[in-house]
């Protein structure tokens, strides 16, 4: 829960910032722009929860995200699979 919440605040944040430049009526610019696609391996001992801290940033950000769940924990991926559907 609290990295979702860490994650809404942070798409507050990610228009950039607007930089004075010494030359008059210039102004730099920092914009961010999304990778595309992100990849999570997560292991059997946090089998949703590293994929959940990593997903949320990610999707926050306007990225895709593949997860390769560990194969000792397939039934979690497919329940976290489950409530993804039902959005």
């Amino acid at each position: 829960i609290d990295i979702c919440d860490f994650a809404v605040g942070l798409s507050r944040q990610l228009h950039g910032l607007t930089i004075a430049s010494e030359r008059p009526a210039h102004a730099m610019r920092e914009t961010w722009h999304p990778y595309g696609l992100c990849g999570v391996i997560s292991a059997f001992n946090f089998p949703v929860a590293v994929w959940a801290w990593n997903a949320a940033l990610a999707l926050v950000c306007g990225n895709g995200v593949v997860w390769k769940p560990s194969e000792k924990t397939p039934l979690c991926a497919l329940a976290a699979q489950g409530l993804l559907d039902r959005v």
